[in-house]
Order: C-alpha cells, then sequence, then structure tokens
C-alpha cells in the first residue's frame, strides 16, 4: 500500500473517533433523594442491563438497554418494585419494540401496561410508532400511530398523530419542522386535524448566534387568528462556547417579563460545576433572588455523576439542605468493546472481548484477497501492521504492550475494506 492510499485509509476512521468517544461509557444505574428537613432519605433508583456490548447511552442521548427497574423507597428505607422497561433491537441496534410494566402489589408480580413498536427507513430513520395499551388480561391494544418524515437532509420534517377506532388511523394532529440553511431547526409548528379541517394549536421558535449555538427558544399559541408568545428562554455563551446563562422569561401580554435565570459556572471540559438558579422578584422596583444552587461532578469521560441542590436561606444568609431539595448520583460502565464500522466485501470477527494480551482476527472475505491490517488509537496513530497473504484467514496481534482504550482496527483488502473497533484492557 502506497502512503497516500494509507494516510486515505487512515482518514475515513478518524472522522468517527469523537462519536466512539462519546460512546465509550453508558449509563448502568441512577440513584435520587429528597431532603425531608432533617437529612436526605433515599426516594428512587433505576438500574439498566444491556446484553449486547455495543450499546449504550446515558442522560443526553437515548439509553438502549434491554432491560431497567426502577424501585422507590418508603420513607427512604423499604425498598418496593415501582417500574420495568423491556426494550428489543434489530441488528442495526434500533430499537424496535419497548414493553412497559408497573408492579402489581396485590398480585406481587410485574404488570404490562403499554408497549411502544417502532420501524425505520432503509437509512436507519425512525419512520413510525405504535402506541398500544394492555387489556390487562391477555392482549395489547392499539392506540395511536406516529409517522415520521424527512427532508432531503436526513432531517425530520413532520410528525404525524393519529388514533385508531379499532378498523383505522384517523389523523389527530401533526407537527412540521423548519431549518435555516445551516441545519439549524428555526421553527416547529402543531395543527390540530381533529376538526373538518386543521386548525393551528402551538408553536416554537429557535435562534442562534453566529457559532450556530441556540440563543432563544420561544413558545407561542395560536389565538384562532393570531400567534400569542408564551414564554422564551434565552442562552448566554462565553467566548470558549460555554453556556454561561439561561433565562426565562414569561409573556404578560405587552412585554416579556423574568422569571427564572440559571447561571452556570466552573467548567470543565465544558460541563458546568455550578448552577445558581434566581428568581424574580416582581415587588418593589424588582430584582433576582438566589433560590437554589446546584453542585455537579463528572467522570473521566465528562459524564455527570452527581448533582445537590441546596436552598437559600436568607437568615444566615447563605446556602442550606432544606426540605424539598434533592439528590442525585449516576453511575456508568464501560460499553463499546468491539463494533463494525464498515464491512465492503466480507467480515471479520475479533475476540476476546475485551483484548488483554492477544487480539485475534478471524477473517471471511467474499473473494480470497491479500491485505494489510492496521490498528490505529483514536488519535489516529499507527501502532500495529502486518500484510496478509490471500487465503490467510486468521491473523493474531500481541497487545499487551497497548494501553487500555478503544482502537480502530483497519482491514484494507486488494477488493474490499473492513472497518472495525476493539477494546483493549488488561
Amino acid at each position: 500500500m502506497n502512503k497516500m492510499k494509507l494516510l486515505l485509509t487512515l482518514a475515513a476512521p478518524a472522522l468517527l473517533i469523537q462519536a466512539a468517544q462519546a460512546q465509550s461509557s453508558r449509563l448502568t444505574a441512577q440513584a435520587h433523594w429528597i431532603h425531608n428537613g432533617a437529612e436526605f432519605k433515599r426516594y428512587d433508583s433505576t438500574a439498566y442491563n444491556y446484553l449486547s456490548t455495543s450499546r449504550g447511552g446515558d442522560l443526553n442521548s437515548q439509553l438502549k438497554f434491554d432491560e431497567g427497574t426502577s424501585w422507590v423507597f418508603v420513607m427512604g428505607d423499604t425498598q418496593n418494585n415501582n417500574q420495568r422497561w423491556i426494550q428489543e433491537f434489530d441488528a442495526s441496534n434500533n430499537l424496535t419494540t419497548s414493553v412497559e410494566q408497573n408492579w402489581d402489589m396485590v398480585l406481587m408480580t410485574w404488570a404490562n401496561t403499554f408497549k411502544s413498536i417502532y420501524t425505520y427507513n432503509s437509512n436507519n430513520t425512525k419512520a413510525t410508532m405504535i402506541r398500544q395499551h394492555w387489556d390487562g388480561t391477555s392482549a395489547w391494544i392499539t392506540d395511536s400511530k406516529n409517522t415520521y418524515s424527512y427532508n432531503a437532509a436526513g432531517k425530520l420534517e413532520q410528525d404525524q398523530y393519529a388514533t385508531w377506532d379499532g378498523t383505522a388511523y384517523t389523523l389527530q394532529s401533526d407537527v412540521t419542522y423548519y431549518y435555516d440553511a445551516a441545519g439549524n431547526k428555526i421553527n416547529e409548528t402543531g395543527r390540530d386535524w381533529s376538526t373538518t379541517s386543521p386548525v393551528y394549536t402551538n408553536r416554537i421558535n429557535y435562534t442562534y448566534n453566529s457559532s450556530n449555538k441556540l440563543k432563544t427558544l420561544t413558545n407561542g399559541n395560536w389565538s384562532g387568528t393570531a400567534w400569542t408568545d408564551v414564554d422564551m428562554y434565552t442562552h448566554e455563551y462565553d467566548t470558549a462556547g460555554n453556556k454561561v446563562s439561561t433565562l426565562h422569561s414569561i409573556w404578560n401580554g405587552t412585554a416579556f417579563q423574568n422569571e427564572r435565570l440559571s447561571v452556570y459556572a466552573s467548567f470543565t471540559g465544558g460541563n458546568p460545576a455550578t448552577e445558581t438558579v434566581q428568581m424574580w422578584d416582581t415587588t418593589g422596583t424588582g430584582s433576582w433572588m438566589d433560590t437554589y444552587h446546584y453542585a455537579n461532578t463528572y467522570n473521566s469521560n465528562g459524564k455527570l455523576t452527581s448533582s445537590t441542590r441546596q436552598s437559600y436561606d436568607n437568615s444566615i444568609p447563605g446556602w442550606v439542605s432544606a426540605s424539598g431539595d434533592t439528590k442525585a448520583n449516576y453511575y456508568y460502565g464501560t460499553f463499546v468493546s468491539v463494533k463494525s464500522v464498515s464491512n465492503n466485501g466480507g467480515t471479520a470477527t475479533l475476540f476476546p472481548v475485551p483484548a488483554e494480551s492477544t487480539l485475534n482476527i478471524q477473517l471471511n472475505w467474499n473473494r480470497a484477497q491479500a491485505a494489510t491490517v492496521i490498528i490505529a488509537d483514536m488519535q489516529g496513530r499507527v501502532v500495529k501492521t502486518t500484510s496478509v497473504a490471500a487465503g490467510q484467514n486468521n491473523i493474531s496481534f500481541n497487545v499487551a504492550d497497548l494501553a487500555d482504550g478503544i482502537y480502530m482496527v483497519n482491514i484494507n483488502g486488494a477488493e474490499g475494506q473492513i472497518v472495525k473497533q476493539i477494546a483493549v484492557a488488561h
């Protein structure tokens, strides 16, 4: 392989590095406490079980767990089953079904409540979602269906909601989405179809700053003849692009009036260690009053691990833990062990997962061919390479000298290419 071809080969998987790093850990559990005036008492907890090594999710992305279970605590001590979710996925890790269950305190068993069924287009964008409820005995009853359509850029363009009457679906409402030239969503408008002709219901307008970061979000309702603003969120950013404040204001009929201000500070990797919430005092000339303070911690992957809220006590004055304050902990586990990035002309199996001292690769080309195997770290640096003769289907690498982490494996054949991800852990 010449030098230019090698550089081009490494450039393609390098574009996937950020996504791989962002998904290097997944949420496995979360727990919440509420202050009772004397101390924090456990309120609930949820655990997520994953059966696949290539699915995950966190607080900012879809949780692709196979089973999730939540518990509630009576007086912070007695643990009771609460809810359970069972999910299934297709070969592309798209969520296909999600069953919700509640704990039956009489029968002491899990009871079905709702079910969602998803279908996808050929490019793996969600096409439909059917919502069903359990009849209490033996069958799922269809309630509604959402149908999604997309524009030429692959952005969601319309979401249609229809209800099932036992024989057919009847359109009840829809939401249409609009975008600017940069692909930013600038408007979503809802309509009610339950009457003879569609009627506007609500809208959301978005504006952005010069860096394409969300500047304002304005909610509005249709009065029958015109749009009326309801409230607005205004975001401010520092020179590094960190969001430093969010102002919530309410439309009073003539102007927007201050209601709540969140101020974010002490950033690490774009994550704020603190959030101070102030409420607008409408008495007198009006002023901001300290109300809540959140202290946040994060793990090495930038994932939120804890958030504790305190209230402001004017008599001190200062921040104290008071009745109604909250605390939350979030727990994560590594999940990307091996992932197919692309297959063209064949497949490859990498094992063990994760690799400790030896990485084995079993090749299965559609047609026998010579190849070059390149292992690169997440910065695109080549750490291992070897040549493979046509017909040679089993390769082994000594990876004992590699640091723990995620690596890209590029298998470049004369007529095809296979790209994989593998985890190394000693």
